[in-house]
C-alpha cells in the first residue's frame, strides 16, 4: 500500500519541515559544481543533516561515504560521467539510497541505483522533499514521490 508523504514547511530565512519520525541524517553530497555543493550543504544542514563531503568524483564519494544513509549524486562529475557508476556502488557496497540530481534527468531513468531524479535547477523545498522521500525509502517504506521528483521505476 502506498502511503502520501506527510510534510509541511515553514517559510523563512531557511525551510524547516516538519515531519512523523524524521531524523537526523547523515547525506553525502556528490556534486563538483562548488557553488552547488555549499548550497545543498547549507541547506542539508538547516534541515538538521548531518552533511558528508562534498565529493566531485568517483574517489572522493567513495573516501567520504562513511555509513552515509542518503546520498544526493549529480551525474557528469570532475572525473566524467560517472554518477551512475557512483550510486550503484554506494547503494550496492555501502546501503546508501540515492538521489540523483541532475539538468539530464533522462540520462538515469533507467538505473537501478537510485530511487528518484531531482531535475536541475531545484528548489530548497526539492531538496527537502528528495531527503524525506529518501529516507521513507530506506526505511523500506512506499511512498508517493512529490511532484519535484521523477521516480525512477526499475529501482523499485
Amino acid at each position: 500500500m502506498m502511503m502520501e508523504l506527510q510534510s509541511s514547511f515553514a517559510v523563512g530565512p531557511s525551510i524547516t519541515p516538519v515531519l512523523e519520525a524524521e531524523g537526523c541524517m547523515r547525506i553525502l553530497i556528490v556534486e563538483d559544481e562548488v557553488m552547488i555543493a555549499m548550497n545543498l550543504e547549507s541547506i542539508l544542514q538547516d534541515l538538521g543533516h548531518e552533511v558528508l563531503g562534498p565529493a566531485c568524483d568517483k574517489k572522493g564519494a567513495l573516501r567520504s561515504v562513511d555509513s552515509a544513509t542518503i546520498a544526493l549524486v549529480d551525474v557528469r562529475l570532475a572525473d566524467g560521467v560517472t554518477g551512475p557508476e557512483i550510486a550503484e556502488l554506494l547503494k550496492t557496497e555501502h546501503g546508501v539510497t540515492v538521489v540523483f540530481t541532475t539538468a539530464n534527468p533522462e540520462a538515469v531513468l533507467t538505473s537501478k541505483a537510485a530511487v528518484a531524479v531531482l531535475t536541475k535547477p531545484y528548489s530548497d523545498r526539492g531538496i527537502a522533499e528528495a531527503v524525506v522521500y529518501a529516507q521513507a525509502r530506506h526505511e523500506g517504506r512506499e511512498v508517493v514521490a512529490p511532484p519535484m521528483l521523477t521516480r525512477i521505476p526499475v529501482a523499485l
